[in-house]
């Protein structure tokens, strides 16, 4: 069973914006989330296959099919990472000795933050190397949802800019093991495989009572079959959604309708975003950077400052 949202995307890198009763993403006027059922389109097996190869973040193989919608293997998917070990909740990890933080300074604060380079290499690589480089110093946050998010890391300041380390967008990283808590670090897009520079940060201590309600189910139906390879060995509902992750968002809150696992485009494809981070220290300054005066755009009034950006090992 799966319950999936559609992705955002417009004009400028972003994320989804959030349902003021629910938390759950709003459809942009370019990405209508239509499934292959609404528009008439048949899931043929063929089609599923053709697509399975089909990852833009070039380095995994990824389902092509939301599970959803039907029928096939998840032989020489994503799912595949599953067959060795379940979901793990990674972001609430005790830090390791020497594990390396970036501390974002703000005129509002610090932000502390940790990193994930095996389960997301690509993006971490990127802002570590920008942060490294300068490239964030003086930069805006340009866009603070209280409720939702802040997001930074436009050199335009507008939203509509931002360049990789490699001088090209790259694509979504999915991992099993990240989610959108509250605190969790993530790459804003415009669309599949646009990711740059700009990121966000979650600031939602809530998920609604929407996602309350699905998580509900899946706690109670931990041990039912939620896909199978073709050799027979099955993949659990409590091996991708353990119930230690419904639990986590329900106490801390976040937004879990920008995982890619409840993201789903008119492909029938998972696509969300990309969590590379999370906050380990200054989630106050979070809070206060999403809560200032702001225009009807989501513009801080005054200028909420990304000053520079240091690293320390743990």
């Amino acid at each position: 069973m799966i319950f999936p949202f559609a992705a955002c995307g417009s004009g400028d890198e972003t994320t989804d914006n959030q349902n003021e009763s629910d938390n759950q993403g709003e459809v942009s006027e370019n990405i209508q989330g239509e499934t292959p059922e609404s528009t008439g389109f048949e899931a043929t097996e063929e089609f599923r296959v053709a697509f399975r190869p089909a990852f833009d973040g070039y380095f995994d193989i990824v389902t092509g099919f939301n599970l959803q919608y039907g029928g096939g293997y998840l032989d020489d998917t994503i799912f595949e990472k599953l067959r060795e070990s379940p979901a793990e909740m990674l972001q609430f990890s005790p830090l390791t000795p020497g594990e390396e933080l970036a501390i974002l300074h703000t005129n509002h604060g610090d932000i502390t933050l940790r990193f994930f380079p095996e389960e997301a290499p690509l993006a971490v690589a990127n802002f570590k190397t920008h942060a490294r480089n300068g490239f964030y110093d003086g930069l805006l946050f340009h866009r603070v949802m209280p409720g939702f998010m802040i997001q930074g890391g436009c050199p335009l300041g507008t939203g509509g800019g931002g360049e990789s380390i490699w001088g090209e967008t790259f694509g979504l990283e999915r991992s099993f093991n990240l989610l959108h808590f509250r605190g969790a670090l993530a790459m804003a897009h415009r669309g599949p495989d646009t990711m740059s520079s700009q990121f966000y940060i979650v600031q939602s201590d809530d998920v609604g009572p929407g996602f309350q309600e699905v998580f509900e189910t899946f706690m109670n139906n931990q041990d039912e079959i939620h896909g199978e390879f073709s050799d027979g060995q099955h993949i659990l509902v409590r091996e991708r959604f353990p119930a230690s992750a419904m639990l986590s968002y329900i106490a801390h809150g976040g937004t879990p309708h920008l995982d890619w696992h409840w993201n789903v485009d008119q492909l029938g494809r998972n696509y969300g975003h990309t969590v590379f981070g999370h906050v380990v220290g200054g989630m106050e300054t979070v809070d206060a950077i999403a809560n200032v005066p702001q225009y009807g755009n989501n513009r801080p009034v005054e200028d909420v400052i990304i000053e520079r950006i240091s690293f320390v090992n743990y």
